[in-house]
């Protein structure tokens, strides 16, 4: 499905690809017309910007390509897609990081984490009693 401007869906390699054509062919144009001691540099670097154009079109080009899914599968060899079930590898996973989620949880603080909330618990509040440790603000 092309974009409304006509240009296909990857217009920013288009504009690029542009781009870098009109400054290589202005660096090269100027490199045989401009009466300068570097001209054959300039030569040169308009040859190499409007080479490197081409990878541009090609990005454009191969963007704008459109493959309907079903060759797709032909072509790759992708099989059709399946059901979402739960397979025995999903369901060890799955249960593997549950414990895992709650060994960490119930697994004692690190020293400087405990006193952290001991000096919360000895700043507590104007009128003398403790701070909750649960509550950060």
């Amino acid at each position: 499905m092309a974009a409304p401007g006509g240009l296909g869906r990857c217009v920013v390699a288009f504009w690029l690809a542009l781009a870098f054509d009109a400054l290589g062919l202005a660096v090269l144009l100027a490199g045989v017309f401009a009466d300068v001691f570097f001209s054959d540099l300039l030569i040169y670097a308009g040859g190499i910007g409007i080479f490197l154009s081409l990878i541009w079109w090609v990005f454009w080009y191969a963007g704008n390509l459109e493959v309907p899914l079903e060759e797709l599968r032909d072509d790759v060899g992708l099989a059709p897609p399946k059901v979402r079930s739960e397979s025995l590898l999903r369901r060890l996973v799955h249960g593997f990081s549950l414990r895992l989620s709650s060994t960490f949880a119930t697994a004692p603080r690190s020293r400087a984490a405990s006193a952290a909330g001991l000096e919360l618990q000895r700043a507590g509040d104007p009128r003398g009693t403790p701070a909750d440790s649960g509550r950060i603000c």
